[in-house]
C-alpha cells in the first residue's frame, strides 16, 4: 500500500507529489464549512451520474458500518471494537452507503472508533434517502443496511414512510428462542429458511422475521463457534423486514448485498482510504470525500466509456491496459497524433473509449 503522502498519486499518473506534504497541507486547509462544500459539489456530480447510470423509478440502498485503524495521535479516534480481529484498538468508525443497482455511493460518515454503530445512523439514513432521485418513489425503494441499524427507532419510522427493508437483527435470548421453534424448510443444499413474528423488547409491534439455519454436519467447528447453535443447527441470522417475499427470497435478496462488502474493501485497498494521511478529523473527513470523488470518476469511466465486457476492470487493470501507456504526440499531415506503441494489443480498445469520452463531454 502506498504511504499517506502518496495515497492518490498513483490514481492521478504520478509517482509521487511535488513535495512529500503536499497532500496533508491540501487536506489540512478543510473545516466543517468547507467539507459541506465539498459534499455540496459532490452531490452535483452524483445526479448527473443518476440521470445516466443510476435507476429512476425504483432503488435499492445498502449501507454498511466499517472500522478504520489508526496509528497515531489523531481527532475523534477511540478505541472500539475490531470484528475481525476480536479485541480494541484505536481507530474510525465510518458509515458507507450506495445504490445496490448501479453502484452509485450515497455518503460517507467518519465517525469515532466507540460510536454505537445506531448513534446517528437514523439521521444518516434520511440524508442518503434524499440524495435519491425524485422520480423514485418510497413504494419503489428498498434498504439492506448491516445489523448497526437494527433499532426501533430507526426501522418504525422508515415503515411508516412506505420504504421497505432487510435488516439483520441482534441475537437477543427471546430471539433465540422464537427462532428455534420456528419451521423450517430446506430450499438449497442444506439451507433452512424460517420465518415468525415477534415483537422485540420496548418495541411497539410484531414484525416479521425470517431465520436461516444449517445442519451441523455441514458445518466447521469454527463457524459453529461463532453462530448461535442449538441441538443438531447451526442459526446463522435473523432478518426483519416488511417486504412481501418468500423467505428464501429475503433470504437472497439480503446475501445480494456483497457488492456492499466488495465496495468497502476496494475503498480500503485500491483507494488507500484505510491510510489515514494527518492528525486533523475534518481534514481526514476531507480525505474519505475525495476518494469519493476519486470512486465517482472510475466508476462513470467503466460504464459510460468501457464496453460492457470490460466493465468489471479494477484499477490496477484499468491502470496497467488502459491509463499508464508510453505514448508520444507526433505531426502528421498538420495535426497532432497521439502515437501509442505499434504492439501495443488494445488499439482497437483505446480508440472505441477515445470515442466514448468525446460523446460523454457532448
Amino acid at each position: 500500500m502506498p504511504s499517506p503522502q502518496r495515497a492518490d498519486p498513483p490514481l492521478l499518473g504520478l509517482a509521487e507529489f511535488p513535495q512529500r506534504d503536499t497532500l496533508r497541507t491540501f487536506l489540512l486547509r478543510f473545516g466543517a464549512q468547507e467539507l459541506q462544500r465539498l459534499q455540496a459539489a459532490h452531490g452535483k456530480l452524483r445526479a448527473e451520474l443518476f440521470c445516466r447510470l443510476g435507476p429512476l423509478y425504483g432503488a435499492t440502498v445498502d449501507a454498511d458500518t466499517t472500522a478504520l485503524i489508526t496509528y497515531g495521535l489523531q481527532e475523534g479516534v477511540a478505541r472500539g471494537y475490531i470484528p475481525k480481529r476480536r479485541h480494541r484498538r484505536s481507530s474510525y468508525a465510518p458509515i458507507l452507503s450506495s445504490e445496490g443497482h448501479c453502484g452509485l455511493t450515497l455518503g460517507m460518515k467518519l465517525r469515532a472508533g466507540n460510536v454505537h454503530a445506531s448513534v446517528g445512523a437514523g439521521q444518516f439514513l434520511n440524508q442518503i434517502l434524499d440524495k435519491l432521485a425524485s422520480s423514485i418513489a418510497a413504494s419503489r425503494t428498498r434498504l439492506r443496511p448491516d445489523g448497526g441499524f437494527y433499532d426501533r427507532k430507526i426501522i418504525e419510522p422508515l415503515e411508516n414512510q412506505g420504504f421497505g427493508h432487510v435488516i439483520v437483527a441482534r441475537m437477543y435470548k427471546r430471539l433465540k428462542r422464537k427462532m428455534v421453534d420456528a419451521r423450517y424448510r430446506e430450499f438449497a443444499r442444506g439451507w433452512e429458511p424460517g420465518e415468525f413474528t415477534y415483537t422485540p423488547f420496548h418495541w411497539k409491534r410484531g414484525h416479521r422475521f425470517v431465520a436461516v439455519r444449517r445442519h451441523l454436519s455441514v458445518e466447521s467447528e469454527e463457524v459453529q463457534s461463532r453462530l448461535f447453535t442449538f441441538k443438531r443447527y447451526t442459526y446463522h441470522q435473523a432478518l426483519i423486514t416488511n417486504l412481501d417475499l418468500t423467505p428464501p427470497a429475503v433470504w437472497r435478496f439480503y446475501c445480494d448485498r456483497g457488492g456492499q462488502e466488495l465496495l468497502l474493501r476496494e475503498f480500503k485497498d485500491s483507494y488507500a482510504t484505510a491510510k489515514i494521511p494527518t492528525r486533523r478529523f475534518w481534514a481526514n473527513a476531507a480525505y474519505m470525500a475525495a476518494t469519493l470523488w476519486a470512486y465517482f470518476l472510475v466508476l462513470a469511466f467503466q460504464l459510460l466509456c468501457l464496453p460492457a465486457r470490460l466493465q468489471h476492470w479494477s484499477i490496477s487493470t484499468l491502470l496497467r491496459e488502459l491509463w499508464w501507456l508510453p505514448a508520444e504526440w507526433v505531426r502528421r499531415g498538420h495535426r497532432n497524433v497521439q502515437a501509442l506503441p505499434a504492439r501495443y494489443p488494445r488499439q482497437d480498445l483505446f480508440a472505441k473509449v477515445q470515442r466514448a469520452t468525446t460523446e460523454c463531454h457532448r
